[in-house]
C-alpha cells in the first residue's frame, strides 16, 4: 500500500490494475492473493456443514447391549435390525446396538484393557449401556460393584416367570434390601449365542440389566428375542 493511502484507496488502485486484464490474468491475480482465505474459507464452510448434519440427523438411542469378553464375527447390525422389527423400534428416529467383541478384564495394565474398563464406566455413567452379556466371573465382579441392578425392576413377573432356575442372585449394593436380589439368567443355551458362538466352550453366560437402565421395556424384548430361532 502507497504511504498516505487508505485501504479503499489501494482497492480502487487494483481495481483499475485489473480493469482491463484478460479473463485469465484476473484469475491468476485473485489466486495469487486470496487463495490462503479462500481454501481457510472452504475448509470453515465444509467442517460447519457436517458439523450441522451431524446434529442435525443425530438419532437417540433406543437399546445398547454390550457382549464383554466375547469373540464373533456375526454380523450383529442384520441380528439387530430384526430386533428393531420385533420390538417395533422407529429406526428412522432411533438407533439400537449391539456391541460385540468388547473385552473387559481387571487383570491386564495395558493401554487397551485400561481404556476398555474407563468407556465401559463412562457409557454406564451416561446411562448408554442397557444389557451387559458376559462370562460369570466378569458378571459376578460387575454386579458386585454395584453396575447391575434387581431385574424385577426392569422386566416383567411374566417374563421372569420363564426363567426359573437360571437366576444369579447376589447383593446390589445400596438397594436398601438385606436379602440377596436376582440380577442376573443364565442365558448359555439362547439361540443367538449357538448361531453366533460369541462364547463358544463356555458353560455359563449371564445376561444382566446395568442398574441406571431407562429401556427395561427394550431389555426385555431383547431377552424373549435371544431365545427366537431367526
Amino acid at each position: 500500500m502507497a504511504a498516505g493511502n487508505s485501504v479503499m484507496d489501494e482497492i480502487r488502485e487494483q481495481h483499475k490494475k485489473m480493469k482491463d486484464k484478460s479473463l485469465k490474468e484476473k484469475f491468476l491475480y485473485f489466486w495469487d492473493y486470496y487463495r490462503v482465505a479462500t481454501v481457510v474459507a472452504i475448509i470453515i464452510v465444509v467442517f460447519v456443514g457436517n458439523l450441522v448434519y451431524t446434529i442435525a440427523t443425530a438419532k437417540d438411542t433406543a437399546f445398547y447391549a454390550v457382549l464383554v469378553n466375547s469373540y464373533t464375527d456375526m454380523d450383529t447390525e442384520a441380528y439387530m435390525d430384526g430386533f428393531s422389527e420385533y420390538a417395533q423400534i422407529d429406526t428412522k428416529h432411533y438407533d439400537v446396538m449391539l456391541e460385540p467383541n468388547f473385552t473387559l478384564t481387571q487383570e491386564s495394565a495395558d493401554t487397551y484393557s485400561m481404556a476398555n474398563l474407563q468407556k465401559f464406566a463412562a457409557q454406564v455413567a451416561a446411562k448408554e449401556v442397557d444389557v451387559m452379556i458376559a462370562d460369570p466371573e466378569t458378571f459376578r465382579q460387575y454386579a458386585a460393584n454395584g453396575y447391575l441392578g434387581d431385574l424385577r425392576e426392569f422386566i416383567s413377573e411374566e417374563t421372569l416367570s420363564t426363567f426359573d432356575g437360571r437366576f444369579l442372585y447376589m447383593d446390589v449394593p445400596d438397594d436398601e434390601l438385606a436379602e440377596e436380589v436376582p440380577v442376573g439368567i443364565e442365558i448359555s443355551d439362547c439361540a443367538f449365542l449357538e448361531k453366533s458362538q460369541a462364547y463358544a466352550g463356555q458353560d455359563e453366560i449371564y445376561f444382566g440389566v446395568l442398574i441406571n437402565s431407562e429401556q427395561g421395556e427394550n431389555a426385555e424384548m431383547f431377552l424373549q428375542y435371544i431365545f427366537q430361532e431367526h
